[in-house]
């Protein structure tokens, strides 16, 4: 594997600035714990996988204690039948919560090494999950949806708890749980075993991680980077 950048914008007669994107290439699977290790992730981008940085989040299993859901409000499901239940949610879930359609790729697109998890509330199908096995060591959470009709139920929280008890249980070691930026990433700081990506070290420093993620919601236009 190799890094690549694209080198998109810079200045260099009043300002120097330089803007460019990085991502990881030529990633063979024997190489996937490295790349997540490192602070890579993987994702859809115009259609093709991409690993990209950022302030990636994960969990230590070994230091977590939760426990796993009743066999009546979750299931191992079959994405390739549940594609139109899962649209319908993930649709219900960007209009509750207000978020654009960003991960269209991943709700429509499934790897061998993806894991579907149904969710169910008195029977009936209310959320579901994407997991992505990068190895025997290595599981993702990328994507998670409900429709939100009892927010009394907390299932984002839960089944994310339940999801690393399963993990647990299955003999993983980590499980990486996305970037964590803005107020929306402050609830993983409380997750046991939490830890993020620094961008040269993984840091159990929960109070700094969540002074970054505040730090990004107050940020209001790019000039203001330069005070970070």
């Amino acid at each position: 594997m190799r890094i690549e950048f694209t080198h998109k914008f810079g200045l260099q007669e009043q300002a120097d600035v330089q803007y460019y994107k990085a991502n990881l290439v030529d990633v063979q699977p024997n190489e996937y714990d490295d790349a997540l290790a490192q602070g890579w992730s993987l994702s859809f981008e115009n259609g093709q996988l991409t690993w990209f940085q950022s302030r990636s989040t994960r969990c230590n299993l070994s230091e977590i204690d939760y426990d796993l859901f009743n066999d009546s409000h979750y299931a191992l499901g079959d994405y390739n039948k549940k594609k139109a239940e899962l649209r319908h949610i993930y649709s219900a879930y960007c209009y509750y919560k207000k978020y654009q359609d960003l991960f269209h790729d991943e709700v429509e697109t499934w790897l061998d090494m993806d894991v579907l998890f149904e969710y169910y509330d008195d029977a009936e199908f209310v959320g579901w999950s994407k997991l992505r096995r990068y190895s025997t060591k290595s599981l993702e959470t990328v994507l998670f949806a409900w429709d939100y009709a009892k927010p009394e139920l907390k299932l984002g929280h839960n089944s994310l708890y339940h999801e690393l008890a399963w993990a647990k249980q299955a003999g993983y070691e980590y499980v990486y749980m996305g970037p964590g930026y803005e107020l929306s990433g402050l609830y993983k700081a409380n997750i046991q075993g939490f830890q993020w990506w620094t961008g040269s070290e993984w840091s159990v420093d929960n109070q700094e991680y969540k002074r970054a993620c505040r730090r990004d919601a107050k940020l209001s236009c790019f000039s203001g980077l330069g005070d970070l």
